[in-house]
């Protein structure tokens, strides 16, 4: 058997069925909470150029990241780096789970990849949220999530494909 990891979610793998697709491994182990931390979409898409999540270090403890915790097998890592590409660098965390800390890892916005005035595409955004109802995130967190504004996808077909993903698996 693998040796399995913990691995913070806070952005579109949040989503289950995105999760699922993307490591075939992975369990939800429930909500989590990140601290010293804010969630920004300024991370800059390497194939798109909208705006993807980051969980922006601030040092204040009173800044929070809301997530979910998955375990999955060690051996699938390394697609799931893949998938999350350069612009990402895997940063190792503590985070509050289930009234205890759990050494987790996660990914991060590299410096060169962050810019301002970013907006998600719809369908990332819908699935950031979706996913965070889906692990009963905080919902005055969730209500900030979506708010957040986003602009339309301007490629028909990518945008259709993600938006699958919404009811995939239901």
């Amino acid at each position: 058997m693998d040796d399995l990891l913990h691995y913070f979610a806070y952005g579109s793998n949040l989503h289950p069925e995105r999760m699922r697709r993307r490591v075939p491994s992975a369990q939800p182990l429930g909500c989590a909470v990140l601290t010293g931390h804010v969630l920004r979409f300024h991370k800059q898409s390497r194939k798109d150029g909208s705006g993807k999540c980051d969980a922006h270090y601030t040092g204040r403890p009173q800044d929070r990241v809301y997530g979910a915790v998955y375990s999955l097998a060690a051996a699938e890592k390394a697609a799931l780096d893949a998938i999350e590409g350069p612009g990402y660098e895997v940063a190792e965390r503590v985070v509050i789970h289930a009234g205890t800390q759990r050494a987790v890892f996660l990914y991060r916005a590299r410096p060169d990849a962050v810019r301002r005035g970013l907006r998600p595409y719809d369908w990332y955004h819908a699935l950031v949220v979706s996913g965070a109802r889906h692990h009963g995130l905080p919902e005055a967190y969730v209500e900030r999530l979506a708010a957040v504004a986003a602009n339309p996808d301007p490629d028909a077909g990518r945008a259709a494909k993600e938006h699958a993903l919404l009811t995939a698996g239901a």
